[in-house]
């Protein structure tokens, strides 16, 4: 009878492992199934173009981490995935997020006004609240980054304004300067510069020891920027020390560790969190349209989805996060010109889970 049930437990054994190594297997087709897809849709990016790195993180793993094209065109010098870029407007998550900091440690409320924060500012401001800045219904003016470059520069421009584009809270438009301003209202709130802040705050916190700001740029492996002129890439440096809505350099490796602290506590409680991602009303009670705090709020077939892209400075990239999966996307190009990146993410997200119903 012994022998008997060794024999069923040995034969038991063997249908796991052949299960599991079957399983596996499957696994593994699938995902270079996918990685084909994903090669074919990056075509535009691979070969002698400027370049791309796409990233996958599900369930706080990274599942696909994959580098296109080229970092450098004119020394022909092929991508890495650790190869850093500006983040362009992907950086206002991480202004966002760094002024809830500062709520949850009551040095500002989101009810503040600008001239609770800068006295010497003009009396227009007493109605512009820092919600308003960080969902961009704050009405205050654009600057022009042709003759302003520096946040103290942004600064003095809006002193010199004499009253914002609309009443506060009033409409949603997209405004430079509202990111700029809360760059320098955290350094006020923190008495830190903001260079300092993130490093101590964000950066060091998370380990992220490959992100930096664009001043602090020196022999870093930076995915060089390229502008396309008379339908040609050429590399040209265009860097700028106006933060807010860009200068933050990383990795997809270390921005995967940024995205996974959106998913936990690591930085922020819940509740902090769900105001990043949440839409607030205007004065009118309706909506602000699809904009929360550093990202795009949209739900679609009761699909949640929370996203942002940017162009700046030689630089395109675009983020995915997905909510009631765990899902992020982010697609990171070294290369001024545009592209549909919103519908590549998805398409990208829809590989990795065939029942997405976006």
């Amino acid at each position: 009878m012994k022998l008997l049930f060794k024999k069923i437990a040995g034969v038991i054994t063997i249908i796991i492992v052949l299960f599991q190594f079957s399983v596996n297997a499957q696994d593994t087709l699938d995902l270079k199934r996918i990685e084909r897809a994903v090669d074919k849709y990056l075509t535009y990016f691979s070969n002698d173009n400027p370049g791309a790195v796409i990233l996958v993180i599900k369930n706080e793993e990274i599942i696909f981490n994959k580098a296109y094209g080229l970092s450098n065109v004119e020394k022909n010098e092929i991508m890495t995935v650790d190869k850093t870029f500006n983040l362009a407007e992907l950086s206002k998550s991480f202004i966002s997020l760094t002024v809830l900091k500062l709520v949850e440690k009551n040095k500002l409320s989101l009810d503040d006004n600008l001239i609770d924060i800068f006295p010497d500012f003009p009396e227009y401001g007493r109605n512009i609240k820092i919600r308003n800045l960080l969902n961009h219904t704050s009405g205050l003016v654009s600057y022009n980054d042709e003759n302003i470059h520096s946040n103290d520069q942004v600064y003095e421009f809006l002193k010199n304004q004499d009253e914002p584009v609309f009443e506060p809270g009033t409409k949603w438009k997209y405004s430079n300067s509202d990111y700029a301003l809360l760059v320098k209202i955290i350094e006020k709130s923190s008495k830190k510069s903001y260079k300092d802040f993130l490093h101590k705050y964000i950066f060091k916190k998370l380990s992220m020891n490959n992100t930096f700001l664009a001043d602090e740029i020196s022999d870093q492996n930076i995915a060089e920027s390229h502008f396309k002129e008379d339908k040609k890439y050429i590399t040209k440096k265009d860097i700028s020390k106006i933060y807010g809505e860009q200068g933050i350099y990383t990795n997809s490796i270390d921005y995967a560790k940024w995205t996974k602290a959106l998913f936990s506590e690591k930085l922020l409680k819940s509740e902090s969190l769900s105001k990043i991602f949440s839409v607030e009303k205007l004065s009118d009670n309706k909506d602000v349209p699809y904009y929360g705090y550093g990202w795009a709020v949209m739900k679609k077939n009761g699909v949640r989805y929370n996203w942002h892209g940017g162009s700046q400075r030689g630089y395109s990239n675009l983020v995915l996060l997905l909510p009631d999966t765990h899902m992020t996307v982010l697609i990171l190009t070294n290369r001024n010109d545009g592209y549909d990146f919103l519908k590549m993410s998805i398409y990208i997200a829809k590989l990795f889970d065939k029942d997405l119903k976006l």
